[in-house]
């Protein structure tokens, strides 16, 4: 009966190390990143593990209170079944046997979970988040004081630089997004929107400019007949239009599938164009064309329109392969 009780103490003791010591290494390996918009996603076990993120010093004592547990099971298991199977053992069998079983302790308890945790420290954190939490309230009147001095000693060190910004500068971003992409939670089209972004942020409309002698455009007193069928001919889905007598002073459009399914009249049709100017990055003029909920804008250069810009242009490139960031 006591040999079956030391190797119970034993194996709880052993599953207690792999326990703590496969959750230290999952917890460094883990992405945050994806912890953050799970937990954001309402995941309550997200959530928890967020917790020990932000307080990283009741993890720590929480681990550390595990492994010494850990530890003194195992070498209480060993010393039981060495006085229940040797008549007068002495500190020579206590030692060498503790010396002996050392190996299966490091393999199960420490070598294997590691590695488990290291290559799959996510799916396996998240799964024994609740189990440590618990074991969190267990140690919590050992690990607290351990807490408090911990907190005490970050008095007199640096900042903690290990601290979740709040802002992320351009860099920190770009690897951000590649862990994303890296863990499945950004797809290929959605990556390229953020490269596109990253990439268009600085990017001036020079290069996207349609000049004002080649607009297919009307006069704003063209009837709906003759826009129809400029439409038609042209293969336009909105009419940018000029004021009589003043080729080239685009002022508004009107969108052609407005024109053709009602009878609302043309000039309560009409969109304003915004005007931006020729060093307007795309990203701005996409922002100013949304804004005003218009398909067209007008570039004007000293009080002079030189062109228009398109939104549908605008958001093509956003989605065209970038070099990387």
């Amino acid at each position: 009966m006591t040999i079956f009780i030391s190797l119970l103490i034993f194996i709880l003791g052993l599953w207690l190390s792999a326990f703590f010591s496969g959750s230290e290494t999952g917890f460094y390996r883990m992405s945050f990143v994806r912890l953050s918009i799970d937990a954001h996603a309402g995941d309550r076990t997200a959530k928890r593990i967020l917790w020990f993120v932000r307080h990283p010093s009741a993890f720590v004592a929480t681990t550390l209170v595990g492994n010494n547990v850990a530890n003194f099971l195992t070498a209480q298991g060993v010393t039981l079944a060495i006085a229940a199977l040797v008549t007068s053992p002495g500190a020579a069998w206590e030692i060498g046997s503790v010396l002996a079983i050392s190996p299966v302790v490091f393999l199960f308890g420490e070598l294997m979970p590691k590695n488990l945790y290291f290559r799959s420290p996510q799916q396996r954190l998240v799964r024994n988040a609740p189990l440590f939490s618990i074991f969190f309230y267990l140690f919590f009147l050992i690990s607290a004081p351990l807490i408090l001095i911990t907190h005490w000693l970050k008095r007199f060190g640096p900042p903690d630089q290990q601290a979740m910004p709040l802002v992320l500068g351009r860099k920190r971003l770009v690897r951000v997004l590649e862990e994303g992409h890296e863990h499945g939670l950004l797809a290929d089209i959605q990556n390229r929107l953020v490269g596109g972004l990253l990439n268009t942020t600085r990017v001036p409309i020079e290069s996207n400019i349609e000049p004002r002698d080649h607009v297919p455009g009307l006069p704003a007193t063209a009837s709906r007949e003759q826009m129809l069928d400029h439409a038609r001919q042209h293969q336009l889905a909105e009419i940018p239009l000029h004021r009589e007598q003043e080729p080239g002073n685009w002022f508004a459009c009107v969108r052609v599938i407005e024109l053709a399914t009602g009878e609302t009249p043309i000039e309560d049709l009409l969109i304003e164009l915004p005007r931006v100017t020729p060093d307007t990055s795309r990203l701005e003029a996409l922002m100013q064309l949304n804004a005003a909920a218009a398909p067209i804008a007008a570039v004007v250069d000293d009080n002079q329109a030189i062109g228009l810009v398109h939104h549908r242009q605008l958001t093509e490139q956003l989605f065209e392969w970038q070099a990387p960031v």
